[in-house]
């Protein structure tokens, strides 16, 4: 069972911290713009900082979305510049070097790379390591379209990954109780170390202020005039499903022809970008799909959008969604992974089976044509995320796994 970090503070009712702060060192894959960096950089901004100081540690040389934003908190960033994964050893070499020097009091790692440096460098040096597990692309629901090649990849990091986090990780972080259970079978590790943190949603950050013109967002985004948008948040990837609502959107189109399918997101995956144009050319709709990569407006397009989709083929948590609901979108979401834990079916968004277009193209449908029943869903879904994804309550329980973990 995966236990939540009360049941962690709990095993130390006498833990005393040192009167000095404590040095968390994180290590991450790098600072991009995606789901993993963004908690990072919510739990650095509400762990206290009088108990806690922070080092953030990347492995790899890219997109530094992030970067400064970190950087504002007055928290140091180094980078182990690695440029490709066969240069992990040297990664290796580099941090524990590194560790070696300012003596950290805990190693904490984020994303595949970034725990297996962290877990072994953190071992060679003899400090804890906590590893925060935000996916697990080894489950069966994240293998059912690979090859031969990338079934070999996946066994290999699976080995590595299981391999590590045994002999380097003092504690996972599951960021869902179905990557909890994932985690415990997969990687072999013992659940009871296994603790159980959802991903904070900073809502502050989320409004967008009072200022809003509908007209005008769309406007600059490239997006005509009266369109009926039907968005989503997400990195352009196989794993997020947009080529199944980009399926769906021909069926979408002929009953109601304002309709767009917008994505915001990175676009770095090249094949997947040109696979979905290529899709939507052939289906006649090519005009009716906008991918504008990356943006820091997206409270703004929550706000402005008519349908929230996540049609992902799995997921660790879905942050983005999570967003959507508290940013009061009518949502519709792959019944996958840890989305139920989010979504409550005709409650407070609609859930339907992925790789479906006709059933997601149905559900769009049904809400456009029902304006009070999408109103209805929105207003539940706005209430949702404040109960369980506050980040101060969040950062409270990450604390108190730090403080069990040195104790």
């Amino acid at each position: 069972m995966v236990q939540t970090s009360a049941t962690a503070k709990a095993t130390c009712p006498n833990e005393r911290l040192p009167e000095r702060a404590v040095h968390a060192l994180h290590v991450i894959e790098s600072l991009g713009p995606g789901g993993a960096e963004r908690l990072l950089y919510t739990n650095l901004k509400y762990l206290n900082q009088g108990e806690f100081r922070h080092t953030v540690v990347t492995v790899f040389s890219r997109d530094p979305h992030w970067l400064e934003p970190i950087r504002n908190l007055e928290i140091d960033v180094v980078d182990l510049g690695c440029r490709h994964y066969r240069d992990l050893g040297r990664g290796v070499w580099a941090l524990w070097s590194l560790l070696r020097r300012v003596r950290p009091d805990l190693v904490h790692t984020h994303l595949w790379a970034a725990d297996v440096v962290g877990r072994v460098a953190g071992r060679l040096a003899g400090l804890p390591v906590i590893s925060s597990v935000h996916n697990m692309e080894y489950d069966s629901e994240a293998r059912v379209d690979e090859g031969v090649g990338l079934r070999l990849k996946r066994e290999a990091a699976l080995l590595m990954d299981r391999w590590t986090a045994r002999h380097g990780a003092r504690r996972l972080v599951a960021v869902s109780e179905y990557v909890g259970r994932s985690a415990a079978r997969l990687l072999r590790f013992p659940p009871g170390r296994i603790d159980l943190v959802y991903n904070p949603v900073d809502f502050e950050e989320l409004r967008p202020g009072p200022e809003f013109d509908r007209g005008r967002v769309w406007a600059q985004a490239g997006i005509p005039p009266g369109a009926i948008v039907l968005l989503n948040v997400g990195r352009v990837s196989s794993q997020k499903g947009l080529i199944y609502a980009v399926r769906a959107l021909p069926e979408i189109v002929a009953r109601f022809p304002q309709a767009h399918l917008v994505s915001v997101g990175s676009v770095v995956d090249r094949t997947c970008v040109a696979g979905l144009r290529a899709e939507a050319q052939g289906l006649g709709i090519a005009d009716h799909l906008h991918l504008l990569g990356p943006r820091r407006d997206v409270p703004l397009l929550l706000r402005a959008c008519d349908i929230f989709v996540f049609p992902s083929l799995f997921e660790g948590m879905g942050i983005a969604l999570i967003e959507a609901m508290a940013m009061g979108c009518a949502c519709i979401a792959s019944d996958v992974g840890p989305l139920p834990e989010l979504v409550r079916h005709e409650h407070d968004g609609l859930l339907v089976p992925p790789r479906e277009p006709g059933r997601l193209a149905e559900a769009v449908c049904f809400l456009l044509n029902d304006p009070v029943r999408r109103a209805t869903l929105a207003e539940a879904a706005a209430a949702a995320p404040f109960k369980r994804f506050h980040p101060a309550e969040s950062a409270d329980r990450l604390a108190a796994i730090y403080r069990s973990v040195l104790n």
